[in-house]
């Protein structure tokens, strides 16, 4: 996905970019859209495709957006004619990128370059977990995107949700050791050992924190297995490790 601007222009300057998109019309594949540009107050026409709008849990039902709704969502293309009036601006409000660009809005060391985000992982409407790392020392990544009382963290989840969601975001701090990662992608469960092999990897965690650390649809573990790029097993602590490694090796293979 492209989310800056080609210098051959190529592409609006609205790629890549968080919009209110205000909801004119739907269709069988997804909601016609009128995006107002800050500037001028005039309209451009957005589509945002079904497949787009929403993350669904299994047995969920799907959100019913009607006209004069409106979405937080992230301009991702262009389609239509050369020309403003023809264009039609593609958008997504489950986007990874939406979360990082809602969440630098709030994070001045993420737009100065103090802070970067290393990952995202998503399930848009439900959780995400974002990954951050400092660029020098002595600043805190972790501390500067959470914000004194939470408040940078709970304005972005505001904006993100627009009132009516209930996505939480969670931060997470990078690190290059894959155990230390995982490790701090599981939060907020304590992890009590962990081992890694390749793409695959097993966590322990107390018998009594198993759910929390597998999550309601395993959403916990499937969102840190994302963001760390690993296959992750919960089992709970004294479980033995490297078997349990060895059969997830194995059925990967």
């Amino acid at each position: 996905m492209r989310t800056i601007l080609s210098d051959l222009g190529l592409e609006s300057p609205l790629v890549g970019t968080t919009v209110t998109a205000h909801i004119r019309s739907s269709g069988p594949d997804g909601f016609r859209c009128a995006v107002y540009d800050i500037a001028t107050g005039r309209a451009r026409d957005g589509y945002l495709p079904r497949a787009d709008a929403y993350d669904l849990r299994e047995g969920a039902a799907p959100p019913r957006p009607a006209a004069g709704d409106t979405v937080v969502a992230l301009v991702v293309g262009v389609s239509g004619g050369p020309g403003r009036d023809a264009e039609r601006l593609v958008l997504s409000a489950t986007a990874p990128e939406l979360v990082e660009r809602i969440l630098a809005g709030f994070v001045t060391e993420i737009c100065t370059g103090k802070v970067v985000v290393k990952a995202v992982a998503r399930v848009a409407g439900t959780k995400s977990k974002i990954s951050v790392a400092p660029t020098a020392k002595g600043v805190d990544a972790r501390g500067a995107c959470i914000g004194w009382g939470a408040s940078r963290l709970k304005g972005a989840e505001r904006l993100l949700n627009h009132g009516s969601g209930n996505e939480r975001l969670e931060i997470i701090e990078y690190s290059a050791d894959p155990v230390t990662f995982l490790t701090k992608a599981l939060s907020p469960v304590r992890v009590t050992e962990v081992l890694v092999d390749g793409g695959n990897a097993v966590a322990a965690v107390e018998e009594h924190m198993l759910s929390g650390g597998i999550g309601q649809g395993g959403l916990n573990a499937q969102l840190a297995g994302r963001l760390t790029g690993h296959y992750v097993r919960i089992v709970k602590a004294g479980t033995d490790l490297r078997a349990t490694l060895a059969e997830l090796t194995a059925a990967s293979g």
